[in-house]
């Protein structure tokens, strides 16, 4: 099996970054506002004050679009079943490919809408938060038409085959 998620799935999911995104660019572009205009009767290195702010307002921005990034990305995203594996192949800058195979996939769970749609996770990643917790998400296809389908041929492909 193979297909790609769909794109409107992900904008939708990353709506919150978004929504958290405007007050940030608008206090960013508010305060490199009234920066400047503090700073329009000085000379010198002061004249310079309201360009910090720019990190915070492309920061900001890309929090605001972070719906169409998340669009992007899925539309370069595909997902695969094989005899042995899952993959889940991304293309585009961040490129890559991830392979599961029996071993990785720990327990398989199917999050269904009333349409059919709906995602299929199979294993967890981890990664040290900035605190040095560890953090787990969930790895899986996302946002995918007739989710039972694609979680019945996992079990049957992987699951199955490899016990």
């Amino acid at each position: 099996w193979g297909g790609t998620p769909m794109p409107a799935v992900a904008a939708v999911a990353a709506l919150p970054a978004s929504l958290f995104g405007i007050p940030f660019t608008a206090f960013a572009a508010f305060w490199m506002w009234t920066a400047s205009s503090a700073t329009s009767r000085t000379s010198g290195p002061w004249s310079l004050f309201p360009l910090f702010g720019v990190p915070f307002l492309l920061i900001g921005l890309g929090m605001f679009l972070a719906p169409f990034w998340a669009y992007l990305r899925a539309r370069g995203t595909v997902y695969a079943v094989t005899e042995s594996r899952a993959l889940i192949i991304i293309g585009g800058g961040s490129a890559g490919v991830s392979s599961h195979s029996h071993a990785d996939m720990q327990e398989l769970m199917r999050v269904e809408r009333p349409d059919g749609s709906g995602s299929v996770f199979f294993a967890w990643r981890s990664s040290a938060s900035s605190r040095g917790f560890q953090d787990r998400s969930r790895v899986g296809f996302v946002g995918i038409p007739d989710v039972r389908r694609v979680e019945r041929l996992i079990r049957e492909h992987i699951l199955e085959r490899a016990a």
